[in-house]
């Protein structure tokens, strides 16, 4: 019975912490990588008339869940 415990927490442990490829955006090359609890974005984010935000950030629970457009539009503003 602890056994079958130990490797169900296990298993749950590892759907929240590993982050699975979700997709790459169209807008110079944006990769995304999300867990349940964080997401990792590789930003290559073209805007204004020749300005490239080219970062690699990290966002935790709960902003985890927002948009790449709302998270690109705090990162320029700040």
């Amino acid at each position: 019975m602890r056994k079958r415990l130990f490797i169900i927490m296990l298993i749950v442990v590892l759907i929240l912490i590993i982050p699975i490829p979700t997709g790459i955006a169209r807008d110079g090359g944006t990769k995304t990588y999300t867990a349940l609890t964080y997401k990792i974005v590789k930003w290559n984010h073209f805007y204004g008339d020749s300005e490239v935000f080219n970062e690699t950030k990290v966002y935790l629970f709960p902003d985890n869940f927002l948009s790449l457009d709302d998270l690109i539009k705090r990162e320029i503003n700040n």
